[in-house]
């Protein structure tokens, strides 16, 4: 039986009328190929209503031209209208009970009593009507949700950290320690590695030649490189003796893991902190910086970790030796836990994946890998081949990925698997700035509308000129934009199905 749940106000004129006029009201679920339906009471009187469900829509079914009071059975007549198959109707009838109550207005005892008692049925009722709804995939919601597609075998994505890299550096040298007579016995060898890295110079390397002690020189009898003495066509030490090497190392600048880092803000609660998921060095760059790019995390998972290029540059608990961090890129691939909606119809597809061999079902595969974020690209032939099926998606662990896709695609089907090319992006644009406002201020916040939405495209989204013009113009202050580029084109860049544009840099010229 379908169940139907009753309204508050429902419930209390029922029970009204039952108490103070003896009218009584049933739900039925109406069968094609039933007439007679018994009612409750045996003494009825009279059949006031019948309200049901009649192609669809609520319908007042007439007395004597659709049903008829048959002793105490409902009946239908044969040339009338009829509820829907399988639908509910109500009936309301009239019993042959005496009653002496009268005064049902507000404020009155009796009206005070069923009310109260009307209150915890409809509690009851809405109870009901969650556990009911709780069934079914398309209504269950939330925890109920949950053990629901539980029994699909699927289960929903938790929420991911944003996950980047941080440049911790230092724009001086670090200071040298000196090694002194680090001993080898030559052997002929061309090269011979140092016991410490990280070599800034070597200071003197002494020998023996012929029993003699001999100073060997840099340059002309040998060279430094990667951390070991590499031996020239000039004079070497002879072979079996000993030689010894004074060198300087740079000091040893490391970042430990779970370092702390953070962007900043006079407001404690829009502070975003990270932590570094791995040991690293400084080293030097080819530019002269001693830097080291590590992997960090943030603190706390889904979007609320997303930061732009250039926001971390906090440490809370000073590094020795680093002066700077920064983020140079964004990290803005952190998740919100699986919506209701996305849970549902990943767990609709869930049978499609145990029949295998169709593109939903691989599409279905992979995004249920944890990290998987935006859409999955799956492409049939994609070289007009037949047998070959080539996936493309962002985020999630490739031996995950490749697991999971091996698991699911038929046997004599290759799976291709790579990620989107990345089609960078460079935006121009020109803000037209009302008088009095804080051009500064118009500025920043025209630059995060525009990252903020190039950070939601997905694998084959279109850059769309009009879009970034509508979210400038939203800016308060902001009374005109114009000469829009992206990637010095005024028109609106195209993307193929396996790319993916990528926010490298925007300019923002300020008028008025």
């Amino acid at each position: 039986m379908t169940f139907v749940r009753k309204s508050y106000s429902e419930i209390t004129d029922s029970i009204l009328s039952q108490i103070t006029r003896g009218v009584v009201n049933e739900n039925f679920e109406h069968v094609a190929s039933r007439v007679k339906y018994r009612l409750g009471y045996p003494k009825v009187k009279d059949i006031v209503s019948v309200n049901g469900i009649m192609k669809g829509a609520p319908f007042m079914f007439r007395k004597a031209l659709d049903y008829k009071l048959s002793g105490n059975m409902l009946e239908w007549l044969r040339d009338g209208e009829k509820p829907d198959s399988r639908s509910m109707f109500t009936v309301y009838y009239l019993v042959d009970v005496p009653s002496g109550i009268t005064d049902v207005n507000p404020g009155s005892v009796t009206r005070t009593i069923v009310e109260s008692v009307a209150m915890e049925i409809d509690y009851m009722y809405a109870q009901m009507n969650q556990v009911y709804n709780s069934a079914f995939i398309d209504t269950a919601a939330g925890k109920s949700l949950d053990l629901v597609v539980s029994m699909l075998g699927v289960n929903r994505k938790p929420s991911g950290y944003a996950m980047g890299f941080v440049t911790f550096g230092r724009s001086n040298e670090p200071s040298s320690i000196q090694i002194s007579s680090e001993t080898s016995v030559y052997d002929g060898r061309d090269n011979y590695e140092l016991k410490n890295t990280m070599v800034k110079e070597v200071k003197k390397i002494e020998g023996q030649i012929d029993g003699k002690k001999t100073l060997f020189l840099e340059g002309n009898d040998f060279k430094l490189a990667n951390d070991k003495i590499v031996w020239t066509s000039g004079k070497k030490p002879t072979n079996g003796s000993v030689f010894s090497v004074d060198y300087a190392i740079y000091e040893k600048l490391p970042v430990p893991v779970n370092t702390k880092i953070s962007t900043y803000s006079r407001n404690p609660e829009n502070i975003k902190t990270f932590r570094t998921t791995r040991d690293a060095l400084l080293q030097k760059t080819p530019e002269g910086n001693w830097e080291a790019d590590v992997p960090v995390m943030a603190m706390v998972p889904g979007k609320e970790g997303n930061v732009f290029a250039g926001s971390i540059t906090v440490t809370p608990k000073p590094v020795k030796g680093v002066e700077y961090v920064i983020n140079k890129k964004d990290i803005m691939n952190g998740t919100e836990i699986e919506s209701d909606v996305e849970l549902r119809d990943r767990a609709k597809r869930a049978l499609e994946m145990a029949g295998k061999a169709t593109l939903s079902s691989l599409r279905s595969a992979v995004q249920g890998v944890e990290g998987v974020t935006g859409n999955v690209v799956v492409i049939d032939q994609p070289d007009g081949i037949p047998g070959i099926i080539q996936i493309i998606a962002s985020g999630g662990d490739d031996v995950d990925i490749g697991k999971i896709v091996d698991d699911t695609r038929s046997a004599g089907i290759k799976v291709e698997f790579k990620r989107p090319d990345t089609i960078w992006l460079d935006i121009k644009l020109s803000v037209y700035v009302a008088k009095g406002v804080d051009k500064d201020q118009v500025k920043n916040r025209v630059d995060k509308a525009v990252r903020a939405y190039l950070s939601t495209l997905n694998i084959g989204d279109a850059i769309i000129v009009s879009q970034v013009i509508k979210l400038a113009l939203n800016v308060p202050g902001v009374v005109d934009v114009r000469d829009v580029t992206i990637n010095d084109s005024p028109r609106n860049i195209d993307i193929n199905q396996d790319q993916r544009g990528t926010f490298r840099s925007i300019e923002i010229f300020l008028e008025g």
